[in-house]
């Protein structure tokens, strides 16, 4: 009946998944998860996202294979990093060559 003056337009918010390696890091050599160099302008990108109230959850396939448990070295790295994120999963990505999916984007589409 009466307009909403003042309030912001409803904005649908999106849970997202973000991978880790060659997403928001890179290496010189060899992958030593400790020896990771962020990208910063994906991390930005990623956090501008949190920032607009979106659910960010970082997933990463990081010992899926060896089962090797990486949780606190990925989130040692998030989080010197700066990333913002709602969720770490470490491990429970599957190891795959190529995702086929409608709603998959790269970093350089956002």
């Amino acid at each position: 009946m009466f307009p909403d003056i003042g309030k912001k337009p409803f904005m649908k918010t999106m849970k997202i998944y973000v991978d880790i390696d060659e997403t928001i890091c890179y290496y010189d050599g060899e992958r030593k998860y400790e020896l990771a160099k962020p990208l910063i302008n994906n991390i930005e990108k990623i956090n501008k996202l949190y920032d607009e109230g979106n659910e960010i959850v970082y997933w990463t396939s990081r010992g899926y294979v060896s089962k090797i448990n990486y949780y606190e070295i990925t989130k040692k790295s998030l989080d010197a990093w700066k990333c913002k994120y709602h969720k770490l999963i470490v491990g429970e990505k599957p190891n795959y060559d190529l995702l086929i999916c409608d709603r998959t984007k790269r970093i350089e589409e956002i």
